[in-house]
């Protein structure tokens, strides 16, 4: 177990300086100037042309520009290590403080959604795998069919309608009031939880209904297996067979769909942020796209990629805990 560990920490980090170097070259060569983004023509036009290079200059001299790009990804990785991911072109402040706060906003609201999501669909998605043909089976694939179909961003407007436009009980977009009441307070909270409804509703129901599909599907799998069919041949109780023995043979595949799960808390939904005006990480990562906002991109992705190979890792081990068969080399 531990050479699986020191191994799989190995091909990460090797992974991860091939991921930055290739982010780097592409971001580095990109159509655009980013001391534009510094100087825009609105604020060079009056000035004169020879001040304005060396204002230029100047700029490009700090953000290490005049350097070839093989020296910019050395002096940006060294800096990498030390804490330093470089300063944010849209706010002028160090990319940590940037995303401080979106990043928590995208984890409150996605950590809830994980809650919601594996509360309902694994008990559900069970119970659908037992009453296979029944009307609350078909009931549910009709439902999870819809829900798994249907645009985020369409299923947005549809509840903003009802529950803002037609019903007026939910605020229909932003993260508090215009005038919220003071932190920390019983009111305060109240505030917060009803703007968080409604987005956390749109992301939770799209991934409701695919999860119970897939819980379905796994648990179905596992009912038609030789052991479970034994296990009932023993004379063992039909709650021991379906949760002790089934479900445990389909729970690596629903473990190996909660990485997935995992990986997108960091990440927030963009189509559902914009829509809500929830101020999380999809808007961030768009605005930088737009804005060419290379430190936050660079950051951010390897994060994700970081993140996104630290759960594989963590998945591989719990596959083996859940499963004795599995061996990791």
């Amino acid at each position: 177990m531990a050479k699986f560990i020191v191994k799989r920490i190995f091909y990460i980090l090797l992974v991860l300086f091939m991921v930055s170097f290739c982010l780097f070259m592409l971001f580095r060569t990109m159509p655009g100037d980013p001391v534009d983004i510094f100087l825009p023509p609105e604020v060079t036009s009056g000035m004169d042309p020879a001040q304005v290079r060396i204002q230029q200059a100047q700029i490009r001299e700090e953000m290490g520009l005049d350097r070839n790009h093989v020296i910019q990804y050395v002096f940006w990785l060294r800096a990498m290590f030390q804490g330093d991911f470089g300063i944010s072109m849209d706010t002028r402040l160090p990319v940590l403080d940037h995303v401080r706060a979106p990043m928590t906003n995208t984890i409150v609201l996605n950590i809830l959604n994980i809650i919601i999501v594996f509360s309902v669909s694994i008990p559900v998605g069970i119970y659908c795998a037992i009453k296979r043909g029944k009307l609350f089976d078909n009931f549910s694939l009709v439902g999870s069919m819809i829900g798994f179909s249907m645009p985020g961003f369409l299923f947005a407007l549809i509840l903003i309608f009802i529950f803002a436009i037609w019903l007026g009980v939910l605020p229909m977009f932003g993260m508090a009031s215009t005038f919220p009441p003071p932190a920390g307070t019983i009111a305060w909270y109240v505030d917060r939880l009803r703007h968080i409804i409604l987005p956390l509703s749109v992301i939770a129901l799209t991934s409701i209904a695919s999860m119970i599909r897939f819980v379905r599907s796994a648990m179905l799998d596992a009912l038609s297996m030789d052991c479970v069919r034994t296990a009932r041949a023993k004379g063992l109780s039909e709650k021991t067979v379906i949760y002790v023995h089934a479900f445990r043979n389909a729970l690596i595949p629903i473990v190996t769909v909660f990485g997935g799960f995992f990986i997108g808390i960091f990440s927030g939904a963009m189509a559902v942020e914009i829509a809500f005006q929830w101020q999380g990480m999809g808007q961030i990562m768009l605005v930088a796209l737009n804005t060419r906002d290379i430190a936050v991109l660079m950051a951010m992705n390897i994060f994700y990629a970081f993140i996104a190979f630290l759960v594989i890792m963590i998945l591989d081990l719990v596959c083996v805990l859940v499963d004795p068969r599995i061996r990791v080399n």
